[in-house]
């Protein structure tokens, strides 16, 4: 747990799966980023589906959701997924009812961050998962998903649809416009890069602020300017997102969160972030 004024910031996780390390890389190559996190026999590298909660005994703020419980068994091989019960189980560890959620935050709509808001009832439909709170998503981000123009992108949003179905039958999508203060201490600023509207919710208390970094960086590794996913839409974007973002948080000393890192769920930056990566102060998952 970490404290951040009146907030405590749980970082939980909805458990673990694999990606293609080529494809989280881009074009970078394999011996440079094989130093820093290994890959399996099938190339696959293990990366964390880090959901951090903050609340201050009157809000409780989501960020991302994680797979959930909507992959196929061949998706969940495919994968390589192990949620050891997920998100659902980590809130019951904390005492925390999924009702008592009042915010979550996305930063994108992919599968393995929006998975996790909607739950099966016992008649196998989906559902949402936190029925009290509003779900913060750009509005370009959303349309986005929901009406694909191109095949790469109807791709990459996947099934994002019957997740949003349940929402927004349930009136429970806010969409935002830009860079938005959801609360007086909640606010998201538009990085893009990863997706046309990809989001960052940036969390600040008194003197202390937590960003969480979403896929502009997802892991300690992606802290360099020009380490980048091919998933990136505009990886030019990215970087100057990275830039921009990562030098506020330098200089401010802001807590800095992964949704991937495979080992650190956040930290605060060090002098040589963008060139080593480096953290001090780190949190392990």
């Amino acid at each position: 747990m970490l404290e951040l004024g009146r907030f405590r910031i749980h970082l939980v996780s909805d458990g673990r799966f694999a990606m293609d390390g080529g494809a989280m890389f881009g074009i970078v190559p394999k011996p440079l980023w094989e130093r820093h996190v290994p890959a399996d026999a099938k190339n696959r590298i293990e990366m964390s589906l880090h959901c951090p909660l903050a609340e201050n005994g009157k809000e409780a703020v989501l960020i991302d959701t994680g797979l959930g419980e909507r992959l196929s068994e061949r998706e969940q091989t495919l994968y390589r997924v192990d949620r050891h019960g997920g998100l659902p189980a980590r809130l019951a560890e904390l005492r925390i009812d999924p009702e008592e959620v009042t915010h979550v935050v996305l930063t994108h709509l992919h599968f393995d961050h929006l998975g996790g808001a909607v739950v099966r009832n016992a008649a196998g439909r989906l559902q949402p998962a936190f029925p009290r709170a509003k779900h913060f998503v750009q509005r370009a981000e959303l349309e986005t998903a929901l009406h694909p123009s191109d095949e790469r992108t109807a791709g990459a949003y996947g099934h994002a649809h019957e997740c949003l179905e349940p929402l927004q039958r349930a009136g429970l999508i806010e969409p935002l416009d830009g860079e938005t203060a959801i609360t007086p201490q909640l606010r998201v600023v538009v990085t893009g890069g990863h997706t046309p509207s990809h989001q960052c919710p940036v969390l600040a208390d008194g003197a202390e602020s937590f960003v969480h970094l979403g896929d502009v960086a997802p892991t300690r590794a992606h802290l360099r300017p020009a380490w980048n996913a091919a998933y990136d839409v505009d990886p030019l974007e990215t970087i100057d997102a990275k830039k921009r973002l990562l030098a506020r948080a330098a200089e401010q000393g802001w807590w800095v969160s992964f949704d991937h890192d495979h080992e650190i769920a956040c930290g605060r930056l060090s002098p040589q972030w963008a060139r080593t990566g480096e953290l001090s102060d780190a949190h392990p998952l």
